[in-house]
């Protein structure tokens, strides 16, 4: 092997490496980028079916509180005197 294929092995050795440093590179980036997303659409979905689930309980406690508030009220109504 002559001198030229040696240097012409060792820059293609070079620019491999460097190729493969810049992918794990943007595979790290990506990686970070995608849990801070996946991250923050948990936070949302925990958010919003929370809410959900909040208002249907809180409605349903509401409306319990109702009817036992109108069962409790007189019918008739009481005179002031």
């Amino acid at each position: 092997m002559g001198k030229a294929a040696k240097a012409h092995r060792a820059k293609v050795a070079k620019r491999n490496a460097n190729m493969k440093v810049k992918e794990k590179r943007m595979q790290k980036l990506w990686q970070e980028l995608f849990d801070e997303k996946l991250k923050t659409l948990q936070d949302e979905f925990a958010k919003i079916s929370g809410d959900t689930l909040t208002g249907i309980t809180q409605s349903t406690q509401d409306e319990e509180e109702k009817t036992e508030q109108e069962k409790s009220e007189p019918t008739e109504p009481v005179s002031g005197e």
